[in-house]
């Protein structure tokens, strides 16, 4: 798991289950069918099927964080390039067999055969949740999990730091000649998202970025979705990391998703809360049966002091 990542307060299961249900489809449909290249760092790559890896293994709070912010999601992103990009130089450095490494290695090992066999002891059985409790949690949460207001878009991106291949490369002239093009012949967006874009991913797909509800859409481009009708395009957006020209491929109004829409990742988190409570109940009677006892006199002795 990426180190620094910003995790909130515990959040309530319905606003978590909408969250995630929002991530999870998100992934489905950019994954369906393929393995996409989410992101790259010199011949490294992060892909689809990565990024839902590393999903799994996060925390309800870290998870609602990615599904709520666009900008927490890209950096998760980018914190796995850094990460498999810095354990390609340790590797190369065998750094990864120092005693250092072999002492951590023990101390991870523990906490990872404790926290499995907590996972063990508190799994629901294989028949949970039933039918009729799916649809006791959707009927009592029904109005919690409103999906909020989706664009499909799809951009042109030209970026504010030229490729080193072409330091001589002026780009507002170019976002200028885009933005006449597209003016003269607005059907050519596809055309020039897939040979104009400077974001892989989305020229391939003549800059079909999917679809987005509304609070991943960056900020910067929030504020200028309002103004376009169906099939509108952008005036150059300029952001921290160039010009984004947009167009609005289709609109999704807010809605509550069907109970079939939103079954598997709400039979998921049911799934999980009733780990959770049986997890706590088999500690609690664990710590019952073996009371804790901490010596506070020692303990004080190793606390630095108060700061002055």
């Amino acid at each position: 798991m990426p180190t620094h990542f910003p995790v909130p307060h515990q959040t309530t299961f319905a606003a978590f289950a909408l969250g995630f249900s929002l991530l999870a489809s998100s992934l489905a449909q950019e994954g369906a069918g393929s393995d996409e290249v989410l992101g790259t760092v010199g011949k490294l790559e992060v892909k689809v099927s990565d990024l839902r890896q590393h999903l799994d293994s996060l925390g309800d709070a870290e998870r609602e964080a990615l599904a709520k912010e666009p900008t927490a999601f890209s950096q998760y992103v980018r914190a796995l390039l850094v990460q498999r990009l810095v354990l390609e130089e340790a590797i190369a450095k065998e750094w990864d067999k120092s005693a250092v490494v072999a002492e951590r290695m023990r101390v991870l090992r523990e906490g990872v055969v404790a926290n499995t066999w907590l996972e063990s002891v508190g799994e629901p059985p294989a028949d949970y949740p039933t039918e009729a409790d799916v649809k006791v949690a959707y009927e009592a949460n029904r109005d919690t999990f409103l999906e909020p207001k989706a664009w499909q878009l799809a951009q042109i991106f030209v970026s504010s730091v030229p490729a080193e291949s072409n330091v001589a490369a002026d780009p507002e002239a170019k976002v200028k000649r885009i933005a006449e093009a597209l003016k003269k012949d607005p059907a050519s967006f596809a055309t020039l998202a897939a040979t104009e874009s400077e974001e892989p991913v989305s020229a391939a797909k003549q800059g079909e970025i999917g679809w987005l509800p509304e609070p991943r859409i960056h900020p910067d481009i929030r504020t200028v979705l309002p103004g376009l009708a169906l099939g509108a395009i952008s005036e150059p957006v300029r952001m921290d990391d160039g010009w984004h020209f947009i167009k609005v491929l289709d609109i999704r109004e807010a809605r509550v998703p069907t109970l079939e829409q939103i079954r598997e990742p709400l039979a998921e988190r049911l799934r999980a809360e009733k780990a959770r409570l049986g997890t706590e109940a088999y500690l609690a009677e664990l710590l019952r049966e073996h009371p804790i006892a901490i010596n506070e006199m020692v303990l004080s002795k190793l606390l630095p002091p108060p700061a002055p």
